[in-house]
């Protein structure tokens, strides 16, 4: 709504980008607070979500490696020990690098056995899946 020279309340049709520019102009000039739109702050409901979700760094922590270094080479032996690395181990899986296709072949054949000795160690149920990177 819009007050016309005679006084009286108007709809306001469409206002173009220039008229906006100087009606702010008028208000700032003469020190007037003007009146924002209903739709001036309202932002989607994705970006703030987003914006709400990035502060509370729901990430699930990982465990550093030098914690899992004695863990893994108490659990696949020091012969494979020193063809791997256990990474990382998140979001239930233990990520394993190997430095060759055989060691790579070894560590599938344990599997099982290699994440029953994880979760010994670390907790039951923390590690459910085994990745072999190489």
């Amino acid at each position: 709504m819009v007050r016309g020279e005679d006084g009286f309340m108007r709809a306001e049709r469409s206002r173009t980008f220039d008229q906006g520019a100087r009606d702010q102009a008028l208000a700032d000039f003469r020190g007037v607070c003007t009146q924002l739109k209903e739709t001036a702050n309202v932002r989607s409901v994705q970006s703030l979500l987003g914006e709400v979700l990035d502060t509370m760094h729901l990430e699930e922590e990982t465990i550093r490696p030098e914690i899992l270094a004695p863990i893994w080479e108490k659990a696949v032996g020091a012969s494979l020990a020193s063809f791997t690395e256990l990474q990382s181990v998140a979001k239930h899986t233990a990520r394993v690098w190997v430095n060759h296709p055989a060691v790579r072949y070894e560590l599938n054949r344990l599997k099982p056995k290699l994440i029953a000795a994880l979760n010994a160690e670390l907790g039951d149920d923390c590690v459910k899946t085994l990745k072999i990177v190489q």
